[in-house]
């Protein structure tokens, strides 16, 4: 497997909601109100313990991470990360199969 060297684009909001617009025969604005919407919905779900599945996109989910031991990269000292939690995003099936 050999590594690429340049970056896959990246899309953000504005790109997403013109492209919603144009799609839907939404304005601009409406189109970045629902993104809007849909990504606070998400956070909110995500914040209350809930899990949040997409339909052919994916699942996100809070899980819980456990005290380890890292290293300071620049010092070379070792130091205790403590626990917390992090968001886990799982591709759809379908979105597997079509990469």
């Amino acid at each position: 497997m050999t590594k690429t060297t340049s970056k896959p684009e990246t899309i953000g909001i504005p790109e997403l909601s013109a492209s919603l617009a144009e799609a839907h025969d939404l304005t601009k604005a409406r189109a970045k109100a629902m993104l809007d919407g849909l990504r606070d919905e998400i956070v909110q779900s995500l914040l209350g313990g809930k899990r949040v599945n997409v339909f052919g996109l994916g699942t996100f989910e809070v899980r819980a991470t456990r005290e380890k031991m890292g290293r300071n990269p620049k010092t070379g000292e070792k130091i205790q990360i403590p626990a917390g939690r992090k968001v886990v995003f799982k591709a759809a099936k379908g979105l597997k199969d079509q990469m």
